[in-house]
């Protein structure tokens, strides 16, 4: 995102950040994934044209080494099902 897609997002959508991506003026959205907040990221998105290969879903989990499978949250289809975009995992130790 840019400077000004940045400020949009964490105005309108409840919850949302934003931090820099080290490249001048690229910008990474925050935006926790919550049943209040789904139409307010679809409209953010539609309004802003954010291209589908910009828009990622990152899924974190913490374990411990013995437990490695997780199941992604149904927040997380629910997004889904309003914007198609890539999902990345992150699972880190507890």
């Amino acid at each position: 995102m840019n400077k000004l897609q940045a400020f949009t997002l964490a105005r309108e959508v409840i919850g949302a950040s934003y931090e820099t991506q080290g490249v001048e003026n690229r910008f990474v959205g925050l935006v926790p994934l919550t049943g209040m907040s789904l139409d307010d990221i679809n409209d953010f998105y539609v309004r802003q044209r954010i291209e589908l290969e910009q828009c990622d879903i990152l899924v974190s989990a913490q374990t411990n080494l013995e437990n490695l499978e997780h199941e992604a949250p149904e927040i997380v289809n629910r997004m889904l099902k309003y914007i198609d975009c890539k999902l990345r995992f992150s699972v880190t130790k507890a």
